[in-house]
Order: C-alpha cells, then sequence, then structure tokens
C-alpha cells in the first residue's frame, strides 16, 4: 500500500479532498481515521455518500487503523489517511505507526480557539498535539488546495 497523502480537515470528506487531492494523488482508498465516527453508522452512511464513487472507504479508528496500517493489509492501493483533527494521527504515531508528513487543511473555529490562519484555528489540545507529532520527526504543513504553497505548521505552532 503506498500512502500518498496524510490530511487533516475537519470537513473529512468534500469538495476539496474529492476534487482537488483524491485526483492529484491518484487515490484509489480513503481511510477515515476517527474514533467517534467508527462507531457512528449514521455519520459512516454519509460519509460513504459523499465518497467518490471509484474510491474505496474504510472508517476506523486510529488503534485499529494503526494496526492494520502496520500489516501493509491494502497491498498495491493508492491510500489516504483522512482524520478531522490531529489527535487520531497522534494516536498513531504513539503506536508506532510512522507517518512521514501531515497536510492540514481547514480546521473551523470554536470559542476558545486561537485563529491561526484563514482558515485554521487551534485549540490548546491541538497545538499540543501538534507541537507532539513534530516532536516524533512528522513534517506538518498547512495546504488548502495542491496548487497553494504550502506553509510549515510546526514552525507557526512552536510560536503559539
Amino acid at each position: 500500500m503506498a500512502i500518498v497523502e496524510v490530511r487533516i480537515d475537519d470537513r473529512l470528506i468534500h469538495g476539496q479532498v474529492c476534487g482537488y487531492w483524491v485526483p492529484h494523488h491518484s487515490v484509489e482508498k480513503i481511510v477515515v481515521i476517527d474514533d467517534k465516527i467508527a462507531k457512528d453508522e449514521m455519520r459512516k452512511t454519509a460519509l460513504k455518500f459523499g465518497c467518490p464513487a471509484k474510491v474505496k472507504l474504510s472508517i476506523l479508528d486510529a488503534l485499529t487503523a494503526s494496526d492494520k496500517l502496520k500489516r501493509n493489509l491494502d497491498k498495491g492501493s493508492r491510500v489516504m489517511l483522512l482524520a478531522a483533527g490531529p489527535e487520531p494521527l497522534l494516536k498513531m504515531v504513539e503506536d508506532g505507526y510512522t507517518i512521514k508528513q501531515i497536510t492540514v487543511g481547514n480546521l473551523s473555529g470554536k470559542p476558545g480557539y486561537q485563529h491561526v490562519k484563514k482558515t485554521l484555528y487551534l485549540s490548546d489540545a491541538d497545538i499540543e498535539n501538534f507541537k507532539r507529532l513534530a516532536d516524533h520527526g512528522v513534517k506538518l504543513l498547512v495546504q488548502m488546495v495542491p496548487d497553494d504553497v504550502p506553509e510549515d505548521l510546526a514552525e507557526i505552532v512552536r510560536k503559539l
């Protein structure tokens, strides 16, 4: 299996992912990593409806995803890992799964979140999780669509 993109976007499967990132990387399978959604049949069904017809979809909790990906169960597939925030990816890294780079798109604002970039708002927990990912050697980028110039998120969160 080739992990061609690891992306964080709180909208998960939506227009930018399906219209830009999937074709850009010729993605054949999306693995949504989310502990809550993995247990929620209604949300899983909604994500399946939004997934492009020719793209397979798996929705897994972080530790199950880590285990399956470490065992390389999807040999030959071009896979995108997709999470709504940094926490599940940090769980995977701390479980021993290697992630080299994460591209961050939209993280919506909520009360108490810091406005970091145009469509990037971070909670204190997000900031800490991104710092921990960077400490594990994960390259962190902010990039909405493939044509945008990526920015170094690790550098941004170090200043917060």
